[in-house]
């Protein structure tokens, strides 16, 4: 269904990215960063084509989909033994409804599809239910899957859906992705597919696969272009003798993303107390105008699996981003360097908690920001605490995951504009 796996063989139960991956395995939404709709065009054997409109949702922990499909035979004449046109016609159509539901359990996802199946032939009717389950599981840059699909369905016309099992595996190492499925289809066999996909710049992706099996096996090849939220990928897939697929598809992803969190009511409370102004009898405005000139200090971010200054550039553009809203004092970094040198506090590392009330009483601030920055397979996991260095407690928190190294670049004003309501 997905030019995305179409590109790589079909070898996709193990990733699953994109509106359309829920065809592959459902446990795969639940790892989608963003709100994402996707219409695909696919052009079939035997002049059949169909157009697809996918819609997933992720949240913090669980996802839903939706992706109808629809496909479709021109209608053709019948014609008798002696190649006579009957006066009859023949046609085809075919739908599938999916609604998915995922769940992430600690590093598991786990997925379930319930779907309408319904064909008409000739202008007959059938139609009957069905669910897919799968599961997938993220290590580092790996990451398998296993899928279940067509199952506790009845008969359309006279014969059973077809049970599929698929298996697979996948490892991501950067600028490339290796993939390879195992999928039994009912009693057809078995079909082996390998795939890999290359990011040749930071909107370019080249794909390439093979899929193994008797004389309906053959290679593929995918382009993608992304540009923001917008992408548009494509896929040829050989068929020997009977001929080829093309899909064709373009997604927009869009919405904030499902790692994001920020706590902008307890916030605006605890940074009125701050001011000494309570909450409750005065105006976000009010309160905003009040906390301007609170004294306030970031500490250095604690930095894991990141390249060589990588931390400290982020640290330095929350500064900035901070001191651009007029509603903090901020101290001057070196300032806070010397005054942590000559109380000899180590303040690298220090990502909230105890450290950075200790951090902000030695530099008389009433808001200290600490914050952490990890690089994972996935992309960057970014997160930032204002403490309130009198009682302790977090003031307001941001989270992101799977933040790529350009929306790293301007995560900071960001952070920001989120946390203040600024925009």
């Amino acid at each position: 269904m997905s030019a995305q796996a179409g590109g790589m063989g079909d070898a996709f139960v193990a990733l699953a990215d994109g509106p359309l991956g829920l065809y592959y395995n459902p446990a795969g939404m639940v790892y989608m960063k963003r709100q994402a709709v996707s219409l695909v065009y696919h052009s079939y054997l035997q002049d059949i084509s169909g157009n697809s409109l996918a819609f997933v949702s992720p949240f913090k922990n669980w996802a839903v989909g939706l992706a109808p499909v629809f496909f479709s035979m021109k209608e053709e004449p019948v014609y008798d033994a002696l190649g006579n046109d009957t006066g009859e016609s023949f046609s085809y159509k075919r739908s599938i409804i999916p609604l998915a539901f995922a769940y992430r359990l600690n590093d598991w996802g786990l997925g379930l599809v319930f779907k309408s199946y319904n064909e008409e032939i000739a202008g007959q009717a059938s139609g009957t239910t069905a669910f897919d389950a799968g599961v997938m599981r993220k290590l580092g840059p790996w990451s398998f899957g296993l899928a279940m699909q067509n199952y506790g369905g009845g008969q359309v016309y006279d014969y059973d859906l077809v049970k599929i099992q698929r298996l697979g595996a996948a490892y991501s190492g950067g600028k490339y992705l290796l993939a390879a499925d195992i999928k039994k289809e009912g009693e057809s066999g078995t079909m082996l597919s390998f795939g890999g996909a290359f990011s040749a710049a930071e909107a370019v992706k080249l794909r390439c696969g093979w899929r193994l099996k008797d004389e309906f096996g053959g290679p593929a090849f995918g382009l993608g272009l992304e540009l923001g939220g917008v992408s548009f990928d494509y896929a040829f897939l050989g068929y020997g003798d009977f001929g080829s697929i093309h899909k064709a598809g373009l997604a927009l992803a869009f919405g904030p993303k499902a790692g994001e969190r920020v706590q902008l009511k307890t916030f605006w409370n605890r940074l009125g107390e701050t001011a000494g102004i309570t909450p409750e009898k005065t105006t976000r405005v009010k309160i905003a105008k009040a906390a301007a000139g609170t004294s306030a200090a970031v500490a250095e971010f604690a930095g894991k699996k990141l390249p060589k200054g990588s931390a400290a550039g982020v640290t330095e553009e929350l500064r900035a981003a901070l001191a651009g809203t007029g509603l903090f004092k901020l101290i001057d970094k070196s300032a806070m360097d010397t005054t942590l040198d000559e109380q000899k506090f180590e303040s690298g590392g220090c990502a909230g908690g105890q450290c950075a009330v200790e951090m902000g009483r030695l530099l008389n601030v009433k808001l200290m920001f600490t914050g952490s920055l990890l690089k994972e397979a996935e992309g960057y996991i970014i997160k930032v605490d204002a403490v309130d260095t009198k009682t302790g407690k977090i003031a307001a928190f941001y989270e992101q995951e799977g933040l790529t190294n350009l929306e790293l670049k301007d995560v900071c004003p960001k952070i920001v504009n989120k946390m203040f309501r600024l925009k």
